[in-house]
């Protein structure tokens, strides 16, 4: 019996999500669903058509308040007063160098340059910004101190709130002809979000872009390890305690924010030093482990034609091999590079289109060669 409910109320949930506006936002993120709903077996409330009609609108409370939550919290664009939509043409850092600093009155998110930020806060070491390699700087501010200057109605009226954010750069990056110098800034922002039933969501968003205009996520094209997947890692499961923990007063949920926000920071300058104290070469090595180069030409040989891949970007052919040895040969068969990337790295280069399946023309000479 207890199998046939699950499958009516797992059913009975799908239908009511596809009646909603904006169900898109949330349909692939629904794993878990907390359902509380007193069954009155006699006297007022009891019957199947008052039990229905109470489980129908608990459902959809719990769908509306997953639905808010999602509209108001995208991954890389901050919230706009002004549109309300997001993302939008505010919503996100006008370049790779660009952080969020605050709102106009009306509600419009406002970017600057991340030096000429740390310029106008006086910050001791922005002369080293212009360096090679830059020096790497961040600054912590408050929710209070960016909502300053909203209009009142826009301070208190919406429900999704900025807590905190560390700002921070530069990273090195590596730069393109025609893209500039290669630097990157960095927002981390910490925001709550409060549901219908009054329950406080919290979420950690990365704003930023690469020099051509992506996603942060098309790092991964230039750099298998993203300098600060660990640091955001620690903040994520740190924010995750204030969502278990109910009964903390204002005053102490503001300490806990701004000691994860301080935290966030030393880890990222943690980071960023041990990876400026290691050479390019010992830099590679860290992140590929043991180089793969040696077994390049015994790869090459036992590969078969539709397993070989090319790389849109340069027309290389990508070789795997085992334990996740990637090798990038040149049409006429030279060994250009090996690298060991990771399982997710692999198939996320696969997905963005950055590694196609090989044509029979295109790799043939390279199999024909590398038997000889």
């Amino acid at each position: 019996m207890g199998e046939i409910a699950w499958d009516v109320l797992e059913r009975l949930l799908r239908e009511r999500l596809t009646r909603k506006a904006g169900a898109h936002l949330v349909e692939g993120a629904l794993d878990r669903v907390v359902l509380r709903l007193p069954l009155t077996l006699r006297g007022p409330g009891a019957g199947p058509e008052e039990f229905s009609r109470r489980l129908v609108a608990a459902i959809d409370l719990i769908l509306e308040d997953a639905i808010q939550h999602a509209a108001a919290f995208r991954p890389g664009h901050v919230p706009c007063h002004r549109c309300v939509d997001v993302p939008c043409e505010h919503s996100g850092p006008p370049s790779h160098r660009h952080v969020f600093v605050g709102y106009t009155p009306t509600g419009v998110p406002r970017w600057e340059d991340f030096a000429q930020h740390c310029l106008d806060r006086r910050h001791p070491e922005v002369d080293r910004l212009y360096e090679d390699p830059p020096a790497f700087v961040t600054l912590v501010r408050h929710g209070r101190e960016m909502a300053t200057g909203l209009l009142g109605s826009l301070r208190d009226g919406p429900r999704y709130h900025l807590s905190g954010q560390v700002v921070a750069g530069f990273f090195p990056v590596r730069a393109r002809e025609g893209e500039g110098r290669g630097v990157l800034a960095v927002t981390f922002q910490i925001g709550v979000s409060h549901g219908i039933g009054g329950r406080a969501r919290w979420g950690l968003n990365v704003l930023g872009c690469t020099p051509q205009g992506g996603t942060l996520d098309m790092l991964w094209e230039r750099h298998d390890l993203i300098p600060w997947r660990g640091a955001v890692r620690w903040a994520q499961a740190a924010l995750g305690t204030l969502e278990s923990t109910r009964k903390m007063q204002g005053h102490t949920i503001d300490h806990r924010v701004e000691g994860i926000l301080l935290g966030l920071a030393r880890r990222l300058e943690h980071e960023r030093r041990a990876s400026g104290r290691r050479t390019r070469h010992a830099e590679q090595r860290h992140r590929e482990g043991e180089r793969p180069t040696r077994n390049a030409v015994d790869d090459a040989r036992s590969v078969t034609a539709v397993d070989v891949m090319v790389d849109e970007r340069n027309g290389t052919l990508v070789v795997p091999g085992a334990r996740g040895r990637m090798h990038f040969y040149t049409p006429g068969g030279r060994l250009v590079s090996s690298v060991r990337y990771s399982r997710d790295a692999i198939e996320k280069k696969r997905r963005l289109g950055l590694w196609r399946p090989s044509r029979p023309d295109e790799v043939e000479p390279l199999l024909i060669k590398m038997k000889q």
